[in-house]
């Protein structure tokens, strides 16, 4: 079974991407490894001469500008289904593999795919982002999601009820609802079923919109714990918070990241709205605790006006999803 790999990368990257490559390079089971150059700068692009001298299985395919990680990893799959491959494995450019990562995928995969038609995919673990294994072991697919009627993931009535303290279950897998680019393994036919990331996105949910498509179609996404990549670099929605009125967007001074996290994210939380006053109440509610957090973090304040904006262009719709021609 020959895997083909598709990383995305940007920017002056190649103290994380240089790590992946070398490392997938000695994986028997990866025939093709597809780096998508979406603006690559400064030593990388020396680096990435390197690479390709070094390791015989490295395309490179230059978008020659930042297309955004849709756009990328979209035409990073168009690339590798060129090549003569079974599986696809999609990785972040940060995203270590451990020895066996791949291998534990590989022989995972009959034992996880049923006589049916319907669309499978197998999830690296990234132990970084432990709500995933937290969703798994309490059997809710969708706990990285929020409560229906979330917004942004804040639910008011999440608040106000007590928690309930349940012991998690051991387990080595179960299904999720989404999953991030980094880590999704897949045959190459679910292409074909489920058509190709939505470069309207740009980036940021994107890869929940997705990967969600698979559930749409009563497929599954399973996350495997003992394949597991190491996240060399934490994203700046994950860092945690140091102050008690705290938001994600303190992390990153990114214009692009806030709006696109935003609207992006907004959009695609429709899907799981039932009751629309509850989700207006929400809404009002965080951005008026939001509101408050950038009052008292006056530095920060220029965000607000583009949450705000990504918000209200969060209600337009995006252009259809691509199909695979």
């Amino acid at each position: 079974m020959d895997v083909g790999v598709v990383i995305v990368t940007y920017s002056d990257r190649a103290k994380y991407f240089g790590q992946v490559i070398r490392k997938l390079n000695t994986f028997s089971a990866v025939k093709t490894i597809v780096l998508v150059d979406n603006g690559i700068v400064g030593e990388s692009t020396t680096e990435l001469l390197i690479l390709q001298k070094e390791c015989k299985k490295l395309k490179v395919y230059s978008e020659g500008y930042n297309s955004g990680s849709a756009k990328g990893f979209k035409d990073g799959i168009v690339e590798v289904l060129k090549e003569k491959v079974d599986f696809i494995w999609l990785l972040d450019d940060d995203n270590l593999p451990k020895d066996n990562a791949l291998e534990v995928l590989l022989k995972s995969w009959d034992s996880f795919k049923d006589n049916t038609t319907k669309p499978l995919s197998l999830l690296s673990y990234r132990p970084q982002r432990k709500i995933y294994k937290d969703a798994i072991s309490q059997h809710n697919p969708y706990l990285m999601l929020g409560t229906e009627n979330s917004f942004l993931g804040f639910n008011i009535l999440d608040k106000l009820k007590k928690p309930k303290a349940e012991k998690p279950e051991e387990v080595d897998s179960g299904v999720v609802a989404v999953a991030p680019y980094g880590g999704m393994f897949f045959h190459k036919d679910t292409i074909s079923q489920i058509g190709l990331p939505n470069e309207h996105f740009f980036l940021y949910a994107d890869d929940h919109e997705f990967s969600y498509r698979i559930t749409k179609n009563d497929g599954k996404i399973i996350l495997v714990l003992d394949s597991e990549l190491e996240d060399l670099e934490t994203s700046f929605h994950l860092k945690k918070p140091k102050k008690i009125l705290h938001t994600r967007y303190f992390s990153t001074d990114s214009k692009n990241a806030i709006y696109y996290s935003v609207r992006n994210n907004v959009f695609f939380e429709k899907n799981f709205v039932n009751s629309k006053l509850v989700y207006s109440i929400n809404t009002l509610s965080y951005i008026f605790i939001l509101f408050l957090a950038m009052i008292f973090n006056p530095t920060h304040f220029w965000k607000f006006p583009i949450i705000l904006r990504a918000i209200l262009s969060s209600r337009k719709h995006f252009k259809t999803n691509d199909k695979i021609k």
